[in-house]
């Protein structure tokens, strides 16, 4: 699986991720309540959002320490919706880099 090699490669991840969030809940802003099965999943994206987005920020900051073989605290749900989440292998490289750090 591949690993973000450098702190600016993870960083690309985390915006890719939140690009594909926020287009998502804008389709879902479109769709509106025609789509109920799509709807049900908003507050996990939105969950999400706010989860990589802290992630970046701490990352900016210079105080994010990677996991050491942990996952990323939102993983658990990632692994239950995954079916559902179009972006699953996006989450998942970036949580491997989380687990390994950088080589």
């Amino acid at each position: 699986m591949y690993v973000a090699k450098t702190p600016d490669e993870f960083l690309d991840l985390i915006d890719q991720a939140i690009f594909e969030i926020e287009d998502l809940l804008a389709c879902a802003g479109d769709e509106g309540d025609s789509d109920y099965e799509f709807t049900d999943l908003l507050p996990l994206y939105e969950h999400l959002a706010s989860e990589l987005k802290k992630l970046h920020a701490d990352m900016k900051r210079g105080e994010h320490e990677f996991g050491k073989g942990k996952d990323l605290l939102f993983m658990p749900l990632v692994k239950q919706w995954g079916a559902r989440i179009p972006f699953r292998e996006l989450l998942g490289v970036i949580n491997e880099t989380y687990r390994s750090g950088f080589e």
